[in-house]
């Protein structure tokens, strides 16, 4: 494996560069905060998803079915399950599993690129940051009121 980087390091620095990207495409926005946690936080579950998956194939126990691994993924988590995959040995070798799993990190990437970019997705950008922005204020003045 000379010159080829490992899994694991590979995911790792794919899953922070896709993380720096969408700060990047959100920065003007009040709602930048809170989509890097959302979907920092569904990368986290789907990552303890694959690691508990991994557990009770191990254990024969009952697993978490395949297409809920995928949804976790298309919804926005697939940095988890991409990290998950190399550091638990878990659903690396499946081609079926494979082959989706990629489909669904092109298929979420594209469409929150799409939103993120697009003109005509522009009124709801704005509308979210509207949003994004009361809420930022009700949590200011709630954290305010304990000082």
């Amino acid at each position: 494996m000379a010159g080829l980087m490992r899994p694991l390091p590979l995911a790792l620095g794919i899953a922070l560069i896709w993380f720096a990207v969408v700060y990047w495409l959100t920065r003007s926005y009040t709602f930048w905060s809170f989509l890097l946690v959302g979907l920092v936080s569904l990368s986290l579950v789907t990552l303890l998803c694959y690691g508990w998956d991994k557990r009770a194939a191990v254990r024969e126990q009952s697993r978490i079915p395949e297409k809920n691994l995928h949804l976790l993924a298309l919804m926005g988590g697939w940095p988890g399950a991409l990290i998950a995959r190399p550091l638990f040995h878990h659903k690396t070798r499946k081609q079926p599993f494979s082959t989706l799993f990629w489909c669904s990190v092109v298929v979420s990437a594209v469409a929150l690129g799409a939103f993120l970019l697009l003109q005509q997705t522009a009124p709801a950008r704005h509308w979210l940051d509207g949003h994004a922005a009361q809420w930022q204020f009700l949590v200011q003045q709630y954290l305010s009121s304990y000082h």
